[in-house]
């Protein structure tokens, strides 16, 4: 295959990929602050800090799901600010006799009274505070299209994303020169002199020039971020079917949660329930953390899934590339607390070592704000990329079409 045809490949990639790219990227700039945009859109209650201990998780989960006896809650929050009020999200419940008229509640932990309720919106419209930051995701990786559609052709552009780094950074090298007998004479530029201006942006020049060099440079100097943020995209969007395949290929990398099996039917009651769970939870990250070298800095959460039977217990770990939240987790059967497998950041598995790293830079995780500025530059310079490669597009396809149009005059008047 020569250069010509990449060009080509790469010339329909970028068409295809446009738009998705430009509105991932824009939306991806907001992202990289969406801690602190839903924080100020939607402040958590507070409550007054009080001389007193603390009711524990599990007694407040069990206070909220008395008073919305409809509800039924998966997930338990374990790592609680001391100035917040207790937040459970819950979950109709299954064969329940009624509706539940509220999916949160707000509850004093101290107390376990409750403060306030409500129903965060299912639906991304109309657009409220409650729902903006769902509705920038939605566009993010789906472009807001309901179903799987807006995931698989997002997943597709990923996928070609990925590929293209390649392709275009193959674009960018040099032409090969034949050497002549003027090149005997006259000693021949190294490859690395005769990419050098692949890297740079000639000004003063024409319009098209400037928007090819800001194409072809402005790819080059951000290419190894660029290929993290299309991978990653990929995993988000094609997990099972593309991202793990290739990573468990590659680097042996487990997928835990993936390869789990679904059960017959969901089991809303597991045979453990919270408390146990809970202190079977920490008995195993105990042994793992002995057996794997790490320390365990605080509890995150622990999660039951009805739909394959097993708790998901997760910690925060000095094994965690994040700096807010912890990925450091197991999981556990619901009914005889067998160790079903453990997920450690970095350190364990290249495979996941390198997906750590991939997923933290691609959601700002790491290194705080100096990082979360710069992701939300980059979504737009792969703005401009996309932008000024269609504009490129266009414009040869103008000239081609002008040049075209003249062939005919032309043959007449050479006759």
């Amino acid at each position: 295959m020569n250069r010509q045809f990449w060009v080509v490949v790469h010339r329909y990639a970028g068409l295809y990929m446009a738009v998705f790219l430009i509105v991932a990227s824009l939306t991806g700039s907001i992202l990289a602050f969406r801690g602190e945009i839903d924080q100020w859109l939607n402040p958590p209650e507070q409550v007054a800090l009080k001389n007193l201990p603390r009711l524990d998780e599990i007694s407040l989960l069990e206070k909220a799901e008395q008073l919305l006896p409809n509800g039924k809650i998966y997930v338990l929050q374990l790592n609680r600010k001391p100035e917040e009020a207790y937040r459970a999200q819950l979950a109709p419940r299954m064969n329940a006799s009624g509706d539940l008229t509220a999916n949160f509640i707000n509850l004093d932990p101290y107390s376990g009274a409750e403060i306030s309720r409500g129903n965060l919106p299912a639906e991304i419209w109309p657009v409220t505070r409650q729902n903006f930051i769902n509705l920038i995701i939605s566009l993010h990786y789906r472009l807001a299209i309901p179903g799987s559609v807006g995931v698989w052709l997002f997943g597709i552009a990923a996928l070609i994303w990925t590929v293209d780094c390649f392709v275009s950074a193959y674009l960018t090298f040099p032409l090969a020169v034949k050497k002549s007998e003027n090149s005997r004479r006259t000693p021949l530029k190294s490859w690395l002199s005769r990419w050098k201006p692949a890297w740079m942006i000639k000004y003063p020049a024409s319009t098209i020039r400037i928007h090819f060099d800001l194409h072809r440079a402005g790819g080059l100097w951000t290419w190894l971020l660029l290929l993290v943020l299309a991978w990653s995209s990929v995993g988000f969007n094609l997990d099972d079917q593309v991202y793990f395949p290739v990573m468990k290929k590659l680097f042996a990398m487990p997928n835990l949660l993936g390869d789990l099996p679904q059960l017959p039917q969901p089991k809303e009651y597991p045979e453990l329930t919270w408390r146990p769970a809970l202190s079977r939870g920490r008995e195993l990250m105990a042994a793992e953390a002995v057996a794997g070298n790490f320390k365990i800095l605080r509890e995150e959460m622990l999660l039951y899934r009805p739909d394959t039977g097993v708790y998901l217990y997760m910690v925060k770990s000095d094994r965690d590339l994040a700096t807010e939240i912890g990925n450091t987790f197991l999981l556990f059967d619901a009914e005889s607390g067998q160790n079903k497998g453990v997920f450690i950041p970095s350190g364990y598995n290249p495979g996941c070592t390198i997906h750590s790293w991939i997923f933290a830079l691609h959601m700002a995780a790491i290194w705080g704000l100096p990082y979360k500025i710069f992701l939300a530059v980059i979504g737009l310079v792969i703005s401009l990329l996309s932008i000024t490669g269609v504009y490129i597009w266009y414009k040869k396809r103008k000239a081609r079409i002008s040049r075209l149009k003249k062939m005919p005059y032309q043959f007449i008047s050479d006759r």
